[in-house]
């Protein structure tokens, strides 16, 4: 069999934190020509599935992981932007009951600032009084 014609072709998404390329699918297409004389044709599509088992398109790779994540799954972190699947983002409510999909280590920031600033309005409150009702 003489190759006659190859075509590769794919899918590919940018990391912007890494500045990789993720290959999402590819796609093989081959025409030779036979002992025969007959022209073959071979097509092959190869796509990779995300590892959440969902079954839409592919979103993106976790940041934590490195698993290829569907669309719905896929998400950033708010403060620093690392992309992340659904088991690797801590997801914190706002006040407007919101609710914040953080990495673990903006999710520690965050967490350790509220912490400091409950025990230093505790503190603080053993000297100033606070009068509730204005």
């Amino acid at each position: 069999m003489k190759p006659l014609r190859r075509k590769r072709s794919g899918e590919v998404a940018h990391d912007h934190v890494t500045d990789h390329e993720q290959i999402l699918a590819m796609r093989k297409e081959d025409d030779t020509i036979s002992d025969q004389g007959s022209v073959d044709s071979v097509d092959l599509n190869y796509r990779y599935f995300p590892v959440c088992g969902c079954a839409g398109d592919i979103g993106g790779r976790c940041h934590e992981c490195r698993s290829l994540v569907c669309v719905s799954c896929f998400g950033q972190c708010e403060k620093c932007k690392v992309p992340l699947c659904t088991e690797h983002s801590r997801f914190l409510e706002n006040e407007d009951q919101k609710k914040t999909r953080l990495c673990r280590r903006c999710y520690d920031e965050v967490m350790r600032k509220r912490r400091l600033s409950k025990v230093g309005r505790f503190m603080l409150s053993i000297f100033v009084e606070v009068d509730g009702n204005d």
